[in-house]
C-alpha cells in the first residue's frame, strides 16, 4: 500500500451510513411499527424509503439554510412519508418510531473495526445526527469511539467546512494527520478540500458509494474490518 499511514493520528468517522445501516435500521423499524396494525411488509418498506428519502432532502435544504436539529427533520420527514404512504400512526407512534429511527444500528463490522482501530488511532465519530442520537448510537453499539461530535455542535451540517475543521481542532492536528472515513463520496470531498485524506467505505446499499471515481480517495474498503486490516 502506498499510502502513508505513519503520519495519521486521527481518524474521522462518518457514522449513518458508514459505521450504522441506517436504511435497513428505518426498515426494522417501520416493520415493527406497523406489522401490529396488520400492515404487510411492502407497506413498511415503502414508508421506510419515503422517510429516509424526505429526511436526505430537508438535510439537503438545511446545508444551505437555517439549522434544524435532525430529530426534527426527521420528524418531518415522518410525517411527510406518512401521508405519501397512506399508512395510519397515532401521536404516540409516531414519536416511538421517530426515536427509534433516530439510534440506527451498527453494521456488523464496525465495533469490532472501530475497536481494533483505537488500538493505534485516536478514533472520532462526526456525524450530522444530534448529540443525543450519537450517545445512544454509540452506547446501544459498543462504539469505541475516543471522541464523538455531532455537527449539532457549531449549528450546521456537513458538508459546510465549519464541521470539519472544528473536529481538527478539537484533536489538536493538522488537516495531514486525519484520515476521513465514509461511505458518501460528497462527505469525503468536502473533508479533502480541508486537507484530509480519505478513505471510502463501500457499503451495499448505500447507493452514493457507487457515484465515486477510481482512485478518487486515498484508501477503499468494502467494511471498516478490510480498512483496519490495511492501516495496523
Amino acid at each position: 500500500m502506498s499510502f502513508d499511514v505513519s503520519r495519521l493520528s486521527v481518524l474521522i468517522f462518518d457514522v449513518l451510513g458508514t459505521v450504522v445501516d441506517e436504511r435497513g435500521s428505518f426498515r426494522a423499524a417501520t416493520r415493527a411499527a406497523l406489522q401490529e396494525a396488520g400492515e404487510p411488509d411492502e407497506t413498511c418498506d415503502a414508508l421506510a424509503t419515503a422517510w429516509l428519502a424526505r429526511t436526505e432532502e430537508l438535510l439537503d435544504e438545511a446545508a444551505g439554510g437555517e439549522y434544524r436539529p435532525m430529530d426534527r427533520l426527521s420528524r418531518e420527514a415522518l410525517e411527510h412519508a406518512v401521508k405519501a404512504t397512506d399508512v395510519s400512526l397515532d401521536e404516540d407512534a409516531l414519536t416511538a418510531l421517530n426515536a427509534e429511527g433516530m439510534r440506527p444500528k451498527p453494521w456488523p463490522d464496525a465495533a469490532p473495526g472501530v475497536g481494533a482501530l483505537a488500538d493505534r488511532f485516536n478514533v472520532v465519530a462526526l456525524s450530522n445526527t444530534t448529540a443525543l442520537a450519537l450517545a445512544e448510537i454509540t452506547r446501544r453499539g459498543g462504539l469505541r469511539w475516543t471522541l464523538a461530535l455531532s455537527s449539532e455542535l457549531v449549528g450546521a451540517y456537513k458538508p459546510d467546512p465549519s464541521v470539519y475543521r472544528r473536529a481538527l481542532e478539537l484533536m489538536r492536528v493538522e488537516p495531514d494527520q486525519a484520515l476521513m472515513v465514509a461511505s458518501h463520496p460528497w462527505d469525503l470531498r468536502a473533508a479533502a478540500e480541508q486537507g484530509m485524506s480519505t478513505a471510502l467505505i463501500a457499503r451495499e446499499g448505500v447507493e452514493e458509494a457507487d457515484s465515486a471515481e477510481e482512485d478518487e480517495f486515498d484508501l477503499k474498503a468494502g467494511t471498516i474490518a478490510e480498512l483496519a486490516a490495511e492501516l495496523l
